[in-house]
């Protein structure tokens, strides 16, 4: 029975890691979509979920002392197993019941929300985990830390390729959680069999059966899909490898939405001709359009007007398309080439010139939108741009009032594209049109839309006044600062200036926050002894080019979505090799060694920013991107793993003590690491300067470990 329960305990820590790193893929991902999320939410999500899995880590200690220990164990399961799946709906629920549809909540709203979602979830995580280990440890009469965090590791591991690769292509997220309450209630079952008690055996098996079979019964996905649009009837409702889409209809107007976004409504008129037109007319005879996102709202049925020769029309998803092709029959038109993908990874291969280039996207309040107002974008673009094409991108409208936050975003795409175009204008309307070439452009839009003979409804010289039109432009330029800041992949400062304008309104202040954090930071660091210490600053190490990797991924390859499973996935195969590979490493453990590995994660950090940047460069093949991504990730989590077990076979403290004070020094650290990285170190710092203060810390740990280790 005890070599059964034994199996059963290693069982357990494997799915432990299993659902955890599974549960934290379906919150970033619903997160984005209830939330109309940006990076930061992921941030906010992993921050608050190692620093809640380490409180639980440090409660652990705990367990060694109580009485009753197993039937406890026993109930502390069956109470994970349901957890994910009522978490997930509490954060619906929360959207649909406490947010009025169509607004945004505020960021301490969020980061409240988040943390008590995540709190009994996390809390439990971290305790399960160390005592399993105490158990375990117990059982086999030796330390079975470093085993117990292989075991966790490739728990996650398959979570992350499993999550990724099947559960989230073929279904959507809450059959995912079904699926993975199953797995947890079996795990119930097998403990309560192996663990030698009747009464609890007794007890277990019928409840791990009622609520086995319950979700079979209830289509949540659809149910709380409906809840996020009161007034609307939903008409379309599927889960992409991108996001969510929704489908909408309200009076005959067929409403878009992905992931909580409205992205465009059917019949918008005139939102369609001045996207399309304001930019067009700017050039004598366009031949080729490149049209990116957006085709199926109208704007293809405005370009159409022009007799082009052929549309490039790229769109991300390709659910979007295929709701196209469902709801209007304009992508038949043989001049118009859809092309699904990255619209950035498609200029780069292109052979094909444009005269004008539309760039029909949101402000950039993502990491994935601010790549296309960067001055690398618009270096990719003049490749394939002919003489004098026509760029247009777009920002809300300030024609009414320029507030500060808006002045300086608007100042930094003028100036970012002034980088690349002799001429630029801004022309208002129901957004602010950027236009770009380096041929002259007018802002007499009626005069040239009337000597072109062009029929439009809106734009045009009875719907146009182009004083008016000229002043509000005017207005406008009169508020650009001319010494803005240029926007870049790697130093995104427009997506900052967006997020700063979120929390603005907001009372919410982002300094004041950054202080809280500091402060913070120094007094968990200043409460740790010498080898906690170097977990603190490698989990902050870890978590924070982790965060780094994921973000470069979202800049460089397109959508993050698709490699956030896999990434976590190879991050704790990482931390599992490691941790397997320690005694034959390392097979004498040393304080020596353990201030190497520190010394190896700050040369990691030192050659990180350059490889990343270089991954960014033209010409740079596809399969090498993903190649280096990759064994990045292996690498530092290799390194990782083998710090956690090298730190957890030096010093002479009792295993469950131990083993508390260490996984919940890693966890703390890792949280202030993911929080500082997502918003302070890149936006503030860029990626260069973000990894140099990686090195100083680990160079600082590694040095105060080898003094001490002197002095004593």
């Amino acid at each position: 029975m005890t070599i059964r329960f034994e199996n059963t305990l290693r069982i357990s820590l494997f799915t432990l890691g299993f659902s955890s790193l599974a549960t934290q893929v379906f919150l970033i991902r619903e997160c984005f979509s209830v939330l109309n999320g940006n990076e930061l939410v992921i941030g906010i999500v992993m921050a608050n979920w190692m620093l809640l899995t380490g409180a639980g880590a440090f409660m652990g200690r705990f367990f060694g002392r109580m009485k009753g220990k197993i039937p406890f164990l026993l109930f502390l399961q069956f109470l994970f197993s349901l957890l994910p799946m009522l978490m997930m709906l509490k954060l619906d629920l929360w959207k649909a019941i406490s947010l009025p549809s169509g607004s945004v909540p505020g960021l301490i709203p969020v980061i409240r929300s988040m943390f008590l979602f995540q709190l009994p979830f996390c809390l439990l995580n971290g305790f399960l985990f160390v005592a399993y280990v105490h158990e375990l440890s117990g059982i086999t009469g030796k330390n079975a830390s470093s085993g117990s965090y292989a075991i966790e590791s490739v728990g996650g591991m398959f979570a992350g390729l499993l999550v990724n690769i099947f559960i989230l292509k073929f279904s959507g997220m809450f059959v995912g959680l079904h699926i993975l309450l199953i797995i947890n209630l079996l795990v119930c079952l097998l403990f309560s069999i192996t663990c030698g008690i009747r009464p609890q055996r007794i007890i277990m098996i019928p409840v791990c059966l009622i609520f086995m079979v319950f979700p079979f019964f209830a289509d949540l996905d659809t149910y709380t899909g409906k809840l996020f649009y009161p007034a609307q009837k939903l008409i379309f409702h599927k889960n992409t490898p991108y996001g969510k889409l929704d489908v909408t209809m309200n009076a005959g107007q067929l409403n878009y939405f992905e992931n909580g976004l409205l992205l465009f409504s059917s019949n918008n008129e005139i939102v369609n001709e001045e996207s399309v037109h304001f930019a067009m007319i700017q050039h004598p005879g366009p031949k080729k359009i490149l049209l990116i996102s957006g085709g199926i709202s109208g704007t293809l049925r405005e370009i159409l007007k022009y007799h082009p020769e052929r549309i490039d029309y790229v769109e991300l998803d390709p659910g979007l398309i295929k709701l196209g092709r469902k709801y209007s029959k304009i992508l038949d038109d043989e001049r118009i080439h859809v092309i699904q993908g990255d619209a950035r990874r498609f200029i780069r291969q292109t052979k094909e010139k444009y005269d004008v280039v539309l760039v029909n996207l949101p402000e950039p309040s993502t990491l994935l939108i601010n790549r296309f107002y960067s001055r690398e974008f618009l270096m990719e673009l003049k490749n394939v741009f002919t003489p004098g094409a026509v760029i247009s991108e777009s920002l809300p409208s300030t024609s009414d009032y320029v507030s500060k936050t808006a002045a300086i975003t608007n100042s930094t795409l003028v100036q970012t594209l002034k980088t690349q175009f002799k001429n630029v204008l801004i022309l208002p309307g129901q957004r602010n049109y950027f236009l770009a070439s380096d041929n002259s452009l007018s802002p007499k839009i009626a005069v040239l839309i009337a000597g072109r003979g062009i029929s439009n409804l809106y734009v045009n010289s009875w719907y146009l006044d182009e004083n008016s039109l000229k002043e509000r432009s005017e207005y406008i330029h009169s508020h650009l600062d001319i010494n803005a800041k240029v926007n870049s992949d790697f130093k995104p400062v427009a997506f900052f200036q967006q997020l700063h304008y979120w929390t603005s309104m907001f009372e919410w202040n982002i300094l004041a926050a950054g202080i809280v954090i500091l402060v913070m930071l120094f007094l968990v660091v200043f409460s740790l002894n010498r080898i906690s210490l170097g977990l603190f600053t490698g989990g902050f190490t870890a978590s924070s080019l982790q965060m780094l990797i994921l973000i470069s991924f979202q800049i460089i390859y397109g959508y993050v979505f698709l490699a956030t499973g896999i990434i976590l996935a190879l991050f704790m195969a990482g931390l599992a090799l490691g941790a397997f590979s320690f005694k034959r490493m390392i097979p004498v453990p040393t304080e020596k060694k353990y201030i190497h590995i520190q010394v190896s994660l700050a040369l990691f950090s030192i050659g990180f920013p350059f490889i990343i940047l270089a991954l960014n460069l033209p010409g740079m093949p596809v399969i090498m991107v993903y190649v280096v991504f990759l064994l990045l990730t292996l690498v530092l989590s290799f390194i990782t793993g083998l710090e956690f077990s090298l730190a957890s076979a030096l010093g002479s403290k009792e295993i469950t003590l131990k083993m508390s004070s260490n996984y919940s020094a890693d966890l703390f650290g890792s949280a202030i690491g993911a929080i500082v990285t997502t918003l302070i170190l890149l936006p503030f710092l860029g990626i260069v300067t973000s990894s140099l203060i990686l090195v100083a810390m680990n160079l600082f740990s590694a040095g105060f470990l080898f003094f001490r280790q002197k002095i004593l």
